[in-house]
């Protein structure tokens, strides 16, 4: 039950482990040309995704 309770607070860090690991098993899946299609996911949609949850965490206060 301890490392649960563990996975859940350092949910990032398991995120980012598990993201590498699955780079490393199958690195074709990003490759330029794949199923990601990287260079439009990264370049467009990654960026607009950064720049929406930024608004998101804006005070409405603040935009006033």
């Amino acid at each position: 039950m301890r490392l649960l309770e563990r996975m859940r607070k350092e949910w990032f860090m398991v995120g980012i482990v598990l993201a590498i690991a699955g780079a490393k098993l199958e690195p074709s899946i990003g490759v330029n040309g794949g199923p990601l299609k990287p260079e439009i996911t990264v370049s467009y949609i990654a960026v607009a995704t950064i720049f929406f949850n930024s608004g998101l965490s804006l005070k409405t206060e603040l935009l006033t």
